[in-house]
């Protein structure tokens, strides 16, 4: 039975920058003659990303990370692979392997049409309201659920007064909702642990939760270690 690869599609910076996160299985890359080093096309096509050594190809297959499971995991445009704006998080995809390439079949809904969906106008910076004596008097919103005490209070207040919201969450909290959201985490130590079969950090860990629950550059997931 072939290992599945996922697939992952989010934005960076102010929204005008996406980008689809692909990771493949080592066997599977192993099964296609794909190897670390090796340059390599990805592009939607026929309802998947064909996934093929290419001479001419822009990307390098990077290593296979972690212990249980190795993965290939690599990063282009979606304007480069074919697909639409719109976030995912990172979900598994029926694999396919045929000679000298991989397929990652990818939902009719998420691949781009002739036709682009005409990019939103960048959002006007939020104005920084000025300062007075009653700023030392704010207070986080009764409705967060703190994690991390005075440290998540901090950054709760600092964020009101730039017109931001930020959600502190604990580890234990975050690697609640990856798992309800169908992610597989083991913790491998105080700031390292497994996702997928896949190390990850808790820098990781934090925007893995972010893209769970839809947050944004003005809505931030903030991890408040204990």
């Amino acid at each position: 039975m072939v290992e599945q690869g996922t697939l992952a599609i989010t934005a960076r910076g102010d929204g005008s920058r996406w980008y689809g996160r692909i990771s493949i299985p080592e066997s599977s890359a192993r099964a296609a003659g794909l190897f670390p080093g090796t340059k390599i096309s990805a592009r939607c096509s026929d309802g998947a990303i064909q996934i093929r050594a290419d001479e001419q190809g822009r990307i390098r297959l990077p290593p296979a990370r972690g212990k249980l499971c190795p993965r290939h995991a690599f990063e282009a445009a979606t304007s480069t692979l074919g697909l639409k704006e719109v976030p995912l998080a990172q979900t598994p995809s029926t694999t396919e392997i045929s000679e000298g390439q991989i397929r990652i079949l990818v939902p009719h809904e998420l691949i781009a049409g002739i036709n682009r969906v005409k990019r939103k106008p960048r959002r006007e910076p939020v104005r920084v309201p000025a300062r007075n004596d009653d700023d030392d008097d704010v207070t986080p919103p009764k409705s967060v659920k703190l994690a991390g005490g005075g440290a998540a209070e901090a950054l709760v207040t600092e964020a009101k007064r730039a017109g931001k919201n930020v959600r502190p969450l604990s580890i234990e909290r975050a690697i609640e909702i990856l798992t309800s959201s169908g992610y597989v985490v083991s913790r491998l130590g105080p700031r390292l642990f497994n996702v997928n079969g896949e190390s990850a950090s808790v820098s990781d860990i934090a925007e893995m939760t972010a893209r769970a629950v839809g947050a944004s550059d003005h809505d931030r997931v903030v991890i408040v270690l204990n």
